[in-house]
């Protein structure tokens, strides 16, 4: 305090206190003027909150924050969003990931952890709800401070017309303040941090926002891949996949390719494997071929001849075998473009495809170029750019300018247009192949848009590809061992400016993501063909960006084997859901409108004898007396010739994509679920599901009645629709409270088998309806983009998660009473 009457000098009048502490919920009040925040007094220590670290994960910068919703839900009519809501918090970035944890009261700190019921939406074990992981960030943004006495709030409200783009690639100092940072991710998610500055230059206090910032640019865009997090992850990891020769098909072995010409009756083609040929194994001539550790070559050419063709053709990519449809056994066949020293001279070219025909039982053939046709991958990543742009709004302002022109937008990202022309090409391949002919996919290195139209060709033909477990093999198959380059086109690495592993511009590409934008139109056209959701979908997106994993992560084997020699890396395939996820979340990705033909039971039953037979003779070898392996380039390998000579693929359940811009939609769950002012309560595509999860709920437990012959859990629905009240129990008439509800453990999960009549009331209400029993959900909180949105409490948990394991458990019966043939 002053003293003698002295008056205080003005630079000693001005607010130097900055506090860093956080309001409850709802009773956030800045005033900007004189840059105070006023919070209750228990909540003074920003420090409580921490991250939850995983091993080797370490903390590199952390600062206390202040986290915005990117556009916050209009409240009523016209009104703006306000800006004042803000959740304050712990910033912090690690070696794998960015994390905002908010600061609880402390009232609450100490206390076990909610019941994992208590909220419904989905988790991943390794992220929290504000956490992401590094290789997810894509474009960093610093707002500066606007003056001495500007304070985030200020800094947030302007943020359009002040931003400055952090570029990862250049070694540039952060100059000035950062009052606020936008970080834009991969997975179209947009983060709005703000900081509170100190004014006093005597405090000695940093720039938390650089601090940030700085962490940031070094840590979230990496110069070498082994600077990744998975190489310092060190927890051993067990596999759930199952035994070999089921489930999931990992394209890992000369088997596997093996049984696949088995199941498609290709009797004209031959697995070579990289590790058998000599001349690849010579490091004086190995480093001329860019080769896969299995591929499928004409069995009329031998391997010397092949790997001399290959020489012309981009990253030796020369008619690689993928798939075979018909009795005909016409073949899908991917090729590369020649070299542009040797495009003048088209020998090559026209040898490889004489070998390709003459595999052809009618030798006809079609080669169908994409590269003139299909938009390229420079195309594909600046439409996604735009279409991120839309889908990520910085202002409120900026949102409604967009929502007024949406469409004229929209249709200005040629999003739409490359998903039309994918879909079209692969109607156009798939008609081929129907009409007996090998199709031939040719484009400029064969590993791009030749996944795009070879997976969603086999998607259209091949039902055993729109299972879960199917398409998870495809996708092994035609991206992953056949070397798509995730590496560059999902700009894991960066590198260095002028170094040789720097990494363009023009290789950046989500071409990933067009296919399974393509797959989820599919999906809304045939919502019945597909075993997996939406939610599937979506989730394996964003897999791609978590490096604990490594099948979205390396561009070729040979990267991935070195990783494996030198640095110890431990491979972990994304395919094993259960590392990331519990049994509860998993649950989403079945499609509840899935109906499995009468028929496939059999079919499944045949293909894992087959299957069985394969492992069994890969492992057992001359001394199991069956004398049917090839011992030509392994000793113990499937001869595909002494199994089978007729494809197994059924040839009556083709789809023909509607590939017109008029018949396809948005993907609103994958490119909006971030910004909550999109959310619809009580409505969108999850609703419906509910509604057909609910009915299979119903249908499961009459199912249990009539195998049980015990009639007391029969759902509320049969008792409405007859106008009838539900008997009550002897038992519960003798007691003064109703009991709990009987558990049973199905695989480990917690499953109520017995529903309470208070929950079933709640659960469904029944009417009639030409015959027809119809159910209206009543869970009204559930968010259009459940599960990624809004948490959903209180009772609504406990009674989605006994619709959720009801109607799993009948979507998991080889033989369902949902069949087609059973609906008159």
């Amino acid at each position: 305090m002053a003293t003698g009457g002295s008056e205080m000098p003005d630079h000693r009048k001005r607010n130097t206190f900055t506090s860093y502490v956080a309001p409850l919920p709802g009773d956030l009040r800045a005033n900007a003027d004189t840059n105070e925040w006023f919070v209750p007094s228990d909540l003074r220590n920003v420090h409580w909150a921490k991250p939850r670290l995983l091993s080797n994960e370490q903390v590199v910068a952390e600062a206390p924050a202040y986290m915005y919703s990117p556009i916050a839900p209009m409240e009523s009519g016209d009104k703006q969003p306000d800006h004042k809501e803000a959740t304050f918090g712990l910033l912090s970035v690690t070696n794998f990931k960015l994390a905002f944890v908010p600061l609880q009261p402390r009232s609450t700190l100490g206390l076990p952890a909610p019941s994992p019921l208590s909220d419904l939406y989905q988790e991943n074990l390794y992220l929290g709800r504000n956490e992401v992981t590094l290789n997810n960030i894509d474009q960093i943004y610093t707002i500066a401070e606007l003056g001495r006495t500007a304070s985030a709030l200020h800094a947030v409200r302007v943020a359009g017309s002040k931003r400055k783009k952090l570029e990862p690639t250049k070694q540039q100092s952060i100059q000035g303040r950062i009052a606020a940072l936008h970080i834009i991710c991969k997975n179209f998610r947009l983060l709005k941090f703000a900081f509170q500055q100190q004014d006093s230059k005597m405090s000695g206090s940093s720039d938390n926002g650089k601090r940030i910032a700085s962490a940031l640019v070094r840590f979230a865009y990496p110069t070498r891949h082994d600077l990744s997090f998975a190489y310092v992850y060190r927890e051993p990891y067990y596999s759930t996949l199952g035994k070999p020769g089921g489930g999931v098909s990992m394209y890992a072995s000369k088997n596997d390719w093996a049984r696949e010409l088995i199941r498609c009756g290709a009797t004209e083609w031959q697995v070579v494997s990289a590790s058998s040929v000599p001349l690849l194994q010579n490091k004086l001539h190995a480093g001329k071929y860019t080769l896969p550790p299995h591929f499928v070559i004409p069995k009329s050419c031998t391997v010397e001849r092949f790997l001399d063709l290959s020489r012309a053709f981009c990253d030796s990519r020369a008619a690689f075998w993928v798939y075979s449809y018909g009795s005909s056994a016409a073949s899908l066949v991917r090729l590369a473009e020649l070299q542009p020293a040797t495009q003048q001279d088209t020998k090559m070219e026209n040898v490889t495809l004489e070998l390709v025909r003459k595999c052809d039982e009618h030798k006809k053939i079609k080669v169908l170029q994409l590269t003139e046709n299909l938009p390229s991958i420079q195309d594909v990543q600046r439409a996604y750019q735009k279409l991120r742009r839309l889908c990520t709004p910085e202002t409120p302002e900026k949102f409604m300018l967009q929502d007024d022109k949406y469409l004229a937008l929209l249709d200005k990202t040629n999003w739409l247009l490359y998903v039309s022309y994918c879909l079209k090409y692969a109607n156009t391949a798939a008609s081929t192949l129907r009409s007996g002919t090998t199709c031939v996919l040719q484009e400029s290195n064969g590993r791009d848009l030749c996944c795009v139209i070879s997976s969603l060709t086999q998607l259209l033909l091949d039902p055993h590809f729109r299972t879960i477990d199917g398409f998870q093999s495809l996708v092994q198959k035609e991206w992953v061992a056949l070397e798509h380059p995730f590496q560059r086109r999902l700009a894991h690495v960066y590198g260095t400016p002028g170094g040789s592993d720097q990494l363009l511009d023009s290789e950046q590409s989500p071409v990933f993501l067009l296919f399974l934008d393509c797959v989820w139109q599919l999906l809304q056209q045939f919502p019945d063909e597909f075993e997996f959701s939406q939610t599937y979908l979506t989730s394996l997106w964003d897999a791609c960006f978590m490096p604990i994993f490594d099948t979205f992560q390396f561009d070729t084997h040979a990267q991935r084997a070195r990783a494996v020699s030198e640095s110890k890396l431990v491979l972990r395939p994304v395919w094993d859901w259960g590392e990331q996820f519990s049994d509860k979340d998993k649950m989403f990705f079945s499609n509840p409108l899935y109906q499995r033909q009468r028929g496939d039971a059999s079919q499944i039953q045949q293909q894992r004898r087959s299957l069985a037979v394969g492992h069994k003779l890969s492992t057992s070898g001359p001394a199991s007396g069956v004398g049917s392996l090839s011992m030509s380039m392994n000793r113990y390998t499937i001869n595909p010739q002494l199994f089978a000579t007729q494809s197994t693929v059924p040839q009556d359940r083709f789809l023909v994509a509607a590939d017109r811009i008029f018949d396809l939609a948005v993907w609103d769950q994958c490119y909006y679920r971030w910004l909550p002012v999109l959310d619809i309560r009580g409505g969108g595509q999850p609703q419906v599901d509910l509604f057909h999860r609910m009915l299979l709920s119903n249908i499961a437990k009459v199912q249990r009645c009539l195998d049980l012959q015990s009639f007391e859990e029969l759902p509320d629905a049969y008792y409405e629709a007859l106008g009838e009240q539900r008997p009550i129990s002897k038992q519960l008439q003798h007691q003064d409270e109703e009991p709990e509800p009987e558990l049973e453990y199905v695989d480990g999960v917690e499953r109520r088998r017995k529903s309470l009549p208070s929950t079933a009331a709640a659960m469904a209400t029944a009417s009639t309806t030409n015959g027809l029993v119809s159910v209206t959900p009543q869970l009204s909180t559930l968010s259009s983009f459940f599960p990624f949105g809004s948490p959903i409490a209180g009772d609504a948990p406990h009674q989605l998660y006994d619709i959720l394991s009801s109607s799993t458990e009948l979507l998991l019966e080889t033989s369902s009473i949902m069949d087609k043939s059973s609906i008159v």
